[in-house]
């Protein structure tokens, strides 16, 4: 019987990567890190309902905003950099 609020497996939690998420919403690009905070809000959230493969997947897009948000925010201050703006 599933009891609500916890997973009913042997797994370890994946990854929030809250932390990931907030340095790039301050440092970076905040609307890459802002949804990237949503998907790692997700991790969390369907873990507990017992969805594995939900929780890993949200994990996964969590990490990829945030890397994409990395990518675009380094190429932003460089161009703001060297443009001197």
């Amino acid at each position: 019987m599933h009891v609500r609020g916890e997973a009913t497996t042997t797994e370890d939690r994946p990854p929030t990567r809250w932390p990931l998420s907030i340095v790039v919403f301050l440092l970076f690009w905040f609307l890459f890190g802002a949804i990237a905070m949503y998907y790692s809000s997700q991790v969390t959230t369907r873990w507990r309902y017992g969805d594995v493969a939900g929780a890993k997947q949200a994990s996964k897009s969590a990490l990829i905003v945030n890397l994409i948000g990395i990518g675009v925010g380094l190429l932003f201050w460089i161009l703001v950099i060297a443009t001197g703006s």
